[in-house]
């Protein structure tokens, strides 16, 4: 086995950085109020560019079926099959249209600073100052970047090339899925599960190196409507009842200490996250969160007696709440195949990384396929910051990640 500790031989040797800036482009946002798959047609863009690179490899079996998954195979010199996933879709909460990628080389760990007063502070992004010297990546401050999760699809093509260019690096036939939709819960929802056919893969999906993840929050989306009754304002005394008015009261009754603002680790949470509608009618959407089914369930039933507690004040009030499930904390899956963690482990130290087993305060596909019985980890893709302006990502970082991945897939031909 060869291992593979040198990011700067990756870049060297590699179109990483070129690709990666050629993803975050494409604009590629989800769009959780369309009922489509993929939610926008916008993402099947860069899914039919990822399908020409693939073949470009050399890659078989490469394809993409009418939901906007990409699939490949890399055939192995050993017995047993791998996968490698990353989504190719941007989050709906800041603009993703028109990104334009900055470069800042030989960074001093000084502050930088973006369009509209957008700045990266190392004092609130700490880990800028572990890439000292490192060239870092961010947009121009009026967009995200995109590096969750395009810098993840990049470290995956980079140990695609890799070991295309060096075939005597025994692995076992390696399966890649690009898939859409991961940013609002559904990346998972029409995977190919079954043409997949991996006993195990890895989502390349997470933050800053060292990072290893084997456990995820659990996940509810709680809609609550209220309806109340529409008077003319000037008549309204005694007769009124502001839809609009009793959200604010219900938002009002969710605890402050238990937002994402005020939690952290493993703590979860109540977040507001849209709301619409008027005086009449309206509608507030909330994400639930916490690593404890249990505590989630829970979190949900608080939900139902803060909305019926607003009726029993007001019974002209109607408050309807509906509570779907997300995801599922894959962590207790994953806990019956210790040695797919050690492997991962084991890979970032191969390539000079203390690793942290760490718990996601969020979800990955890896949730979900997991549940679907494909344990599915989740592997630092480099990038900090996500869903917003100050995203930003090291070259070094992202080719780690590749580092770790080619490490992984050589001791998958051990088997």
């Amino acid at each position: 086995m060869r291992k593979f500790d040198n990011p700067a031989e990756i870049l060297e040797s590699t179109k990483l950085v070129q690709r990666f800036v050629e993803y975050v482009k494409y604009d590629t946002q989800s769009d959780e109020e369309s009922e489509n798959c993929p939610s926008t047609a916008k993402q099947f863009e860069l899914a039919k560019h990822l399908v020409g690179e693939l073949k470009e490899l050399g890659l078989d079996g490469v394809s993409m079926d009418e939901h906007g998954y990409v699939m490949a195979e890399l055939k192995g010199d050993a017995e047993g099959v791998v996968g490698l996933i990353a989504h190719i879709d941007t989050a709906p909460a800041f603009n993703g249209t028109g990104v334009k990628p900055k470069f800042h080389e030989n960074y001093d760990g000084s502050p930088i600073r973006l369009a509209g007063d957008v700045v990266i502070d190392p004092a609130s992004s700490p880990d800028l100052l572990e890439c000292k010297g490192d060239t870092i990546i961010t947009s121009d401050g009026t967009t995200l970047l995109g590096a969750d999760d395009k810098s993840g699809i990049a470290a995956i093509m980079g140990a695609l090339e890799t070991l295309m260019a060096n075939r005597d690096l025994q692995h076992p036939t390696i399966r890649v899925c690009f898939n859409p939709d991961e940013e609002i819960g559904r990346g998972a929802h029409k995977f190919p599960l079954k043409k997949f056919d991996a006993p195990v893969a890895f989502t390349v999906d997470g933050g800053f190196p060292c990072e290893l993840n084997v456990e995820t929050f659990s996940a509810d989306k709680a809609t609550i409507h209220f309806k109340g009754v529409a008077v003319h304002p000037g008549y309204a005394k005694g007769k009124m009842v502001n839809a609009l008015t009793y959200m604010g009261k219900f938002l009002s009754r969710l605890p402050m200490a238990e937002t994402p603002e005020c939690t952290a680790k493993r703590e979860g949470f109540f977040h507001p996250t849209d709301t619409s509608g008027d005086a009449a009618a309206c509608k507030l959407n909330l994400i639930l969160r916490d690593f404890d089914e249990d505590v989630l369930q829970k979190r949900g039933e608080r939900v139902r007696a803060i909305a019926e507690g607003l009726v029993a004040e007001e019974p002209n009030l109607q408050v309807e709440v509906e509570i779907t499930k997300q995801y599922r904390n894959m962590h207790d899956e994953l806990a019956k195949h210790p040695e797919i963690a050690e492997r991962m482990l084991q890979a970032a130290r191969d390539a000079g990384l203390e690793p942290e087993i760490s718990p996601i305060r969020g979800g990955t596909d890896g949730s979900q396929l997991t549940a679907m019985g494909l344990p599915t980890p989740n592997i630092f893709a480099g990038g900090v910051n996500f869903h917003g302006p100050t995203e930003w990502v090291s070259t070094r970082s992202i080719a780690l990640s590749t580092c770790v991945l080619l490490n992984l897939v050589q001791a998958y031909a051990g088997d």
